[in-house]
């Protein structure tokens, strides 16, 4: 059975978190994660500002050759690309390249954490914010997303302490027919949306 958990304040982290030093938000900021209907198109998911002002996009898991996503921002440049760990390994388990990189020059792995209090995700990468003096291994952050609720899917990005991000399943940009357990059952992947504090990179979506 799932057990919540204590729900943090959110706050901004006590320094700044990023892959990518030019993303970083400075306000509170509401994206919204569209997925796609097919995982065979170029584009799998758009993320896009509360207005639909377009941001980033995520190609499919089944485009192209191989099934590694490319993060692209709104030019079409890539970011970074996203790797399953194998073809029969579970979804949440995977790591992050620059893109190109060979598969071994990783800069960020996330693993799914069971407990007797639910599913985690366990995110951890270099810390690439231009504050950061730290060097090597010392630069690693570790981020988990916490599940919370029943209902809507609904997620707590959380460093240490305090509470940096939050991840709902958007009442406002999906259907509500979708919102069912029938649909659920069926692999309807609903929208999300994203609420992140001062201070954090927003490719971290």
């Amino acid at each position: 059975m799932f057990r919540p958990y204590s729900r943090l304040a959110m706050k901004s982290p006590d320094r700044e978190v990023a892959l990518r030093n030019e993303h970083v938000v400075r306000e509170k900021t509401t994206l919204v994660l569209k997925p796609a209907r097919d995982d065979t198109l170029e584009v799998g998911y758009r993320i896009v500002h509360e207005d639909g002002t377009p941001m980033y996009t995520v190609t499919g898991r089944k485009f192209g050759d191989s099934s590694t996503r490319e993060f692209r921002d709104t030019s079409g440049l890539p970011l970074f690309d996203i790797h399953r760990w194998s073809a029969i390994s579970v979804p949440f388990h995977w790591y992050l390249t620059m893109p190109g990189s060979n598969r071994k020059s990783r800069i960020g792995t996330a693993d799914p954490q069971t407990s007797l209090k639910g599913g985690d995700l366990r995110f951890t990468f270099q810390n690439m914010a231009s504050n950061d003096m730290k060097f090597g291994e010392e630069r690693d952050v570790t981020l988990m997303v916490r599940r919370h609720g029943e209902a809507l899917r609904l997620f707590d990005i959380v460093d240490g302490d305090r509470r940096i991000g939050e991840v709902r399943e958007s009442i406002h940009h999906n259907e509500k027919l979708y919102l069912t357990k029938r649909s659920r059952r069926q692999g309807f992947r609903p929208a999300l949306e994203i609420i992140l504090v001062p201070g954090i990179d927003a490719t971290l979506v």
